[in-house]
């Protein structure tokens, strides 16, 4: 009976709940969403639907491909997207799965990493945000987190340049032309590729090869998009009876200089500031601290002198909030990129042990630790603006997260049965 209550059965039970649920819960929202049960905000949907035959545009390459396999097969929209999307976010929680497997045993971090509302969980909290595009961006610095950990290439220098040159940045080009936000998180791309970096003539080979990405940027800032191209894309949307494109497309950067005027100067409040604030903390601040803490330890430890200055490399991607009023996803996406930049470090699995044994045999700092973790689960969200009320001061994301989506759940199963199986008995309130 003890052995199957030791340490290791815990972790590993623990470590198997955790990929249950994350599995079942990305099921549950895929099923509503293909069947069209969920109501979902036509923001994220008719982005999609930005495609070249209006002329190239930036965020078209993707709907431009599906516009080509529409015709071919007449498929629905809702059909492919919702599939796509559904695969995406498996090979999101497989590649967090691969790339944190060094903490298997550590279970306070992985749950704060799995269940935490900014990273696997965050389009399910906000179901609004299911079709970002965003999904595949967090895709390319996990993938590229991935290799390095692996050692697909041999640990060999010359091995990864060829990697980084025929698998990386082409999947970066691609991405580009899919979502030009790409281009504000390749600097962490480069801070990872750093981590093979032993001589000043290495950091130029490998800064030579992303200079490749020039042609893609050039591209995406050439064909920004005009109103014209507006226009004409709502007319061809027609026959997806897609209405509204977001109207940023009409006016490139100078409409999103003047929405990040709008919502920052005039509407911004003493209750935005704190919620924003607060989500800056739980959603970034919480993963530094955590990890930074590990590298002032010495657990965790730097490839080379480069990597130490970690954080310049985070600078380019403050970009975002001024391109984007829904800091939600940039929080989500600036702490996606943290991480994985963590998993590329060097750990010492020995000091790893001995910190987590003597946080085990201090009771207050193990009670707080629980107390912490139970709310960072459970007792907050973050969602589309970050607390971002505007006008109307309404947001909040001290909101329940997890406990939500059982009592969701419990109304979906109860109206599923009363519509699909049995009369189940009214409930008056």
């Amino acid at each position: 009976m003890m052995k199957l209550f030791n340490q290791s059965n815990i972790n590993s039970i623990i470590f198997k709940f955790i990929i249950f649920f994350l599995i079942f819960i990305s099921s549950c929202y895929f099923y509503l969403i293909f069947n069209n049960l969920v109501q979902i905000s036509s923001y994220a949907y008719n982005e999609l639907f930005i495609n070249y035959q209006a002329g190239y545009i930036r965020r078209g390459l993707l709907v431009e491909i599906f516009w080509h396999l529409q015709n071919i097969s007449s498929i629905e929209p809702l059909i492919f997207f919702s599939t796509l999307f559904f695969i995406l976010y498996l090979l999101q929680i497989y590649l967090f799965i691969s790339i944190f497997k060094f903490l298997k045993k550590n279970y306070y971090v992985l749950l704060v990493i799995y269940f935490s509302p900014v990273l696997i969980l965050f389009p399910i909290y906000e179901p609004n945000l299911y079709f970002i595009k965003d999904i595949i961006i967090k895709l390319t610095i996990l993938f590229h987190a991935l290799i390095i950990m692996n050692k697909f290439y041999g640990n060999d220098f010359k091995n990864y340049i060829k990697y980084l040159k025929i698998i990386l940045i082409p999947i970066l080009s691609i991405t580009i032309l899919i979502h030009e936000y790409q281009v504000i998180f390749l600097s962490i791309h480069v801070l990872l590729s750093l981590t093979f970096v032993k001589s000043k003539n290495d950091m130029i080979r490998i800064l030579k090869i992303y200079s490749l990405l020039l042609i893609p940027i050039v591209f995406v800032l050439i064909f920004i998009g005009n109103l014209e191209q507006y226009e004409n894309l709502k007319l061809i949307l027609q026959k997806f009876e897609i209405i509204d494109l977001h109207p940023q497309l009409s006016g490139g950067f100078y409409k999103a200089l003047g929405g990040f005027y709008k919502w920052h100067f005039y509407y911004f409040g003493y209750k935005d500031f704190i919620q924003l604030l607060s989500s800056l903390f739980l959603g970034f601040g919480v993963f530094f601290l955590i990890f930074h803490f590990l590298i002032e330890k010495k657990i965790l430890k730097f490839n080379n002198k480069y990597q130490r200055y970690y954080l310049y490399f985070f600078i380019p991607t403050l970009l975002s909030f001024l391109l984007a009023l829904d800091h939600g996803r940039n929080i989500s996406l600036l702490a996606t990129h943290l991480v994985a930049f963590y998993t590329v470090l060097n750990l010492d699995q020995n000091k790893l042990t001995t910190i987590k044994n003597k946080i085990s045999k201090n009771f207050l700092l193990k009670c707080f630790l629980i107390i912490f973790l139970f709310f960072y689960i459970f007792m907050w969200r973050l969602d589309q603006m970050a607390g971002f009320g505007g006008a109307r001061q309404v947001n909040t994301i001290f909101q329940s997260s997890i406990f939500a989506e059982f009592i969701n759940f419990i109304k979906f199963i109860y109206t599923y049965i009363d519509s699909n199986i049995i009369d189940l008995p009214n409930i008056n309130l």
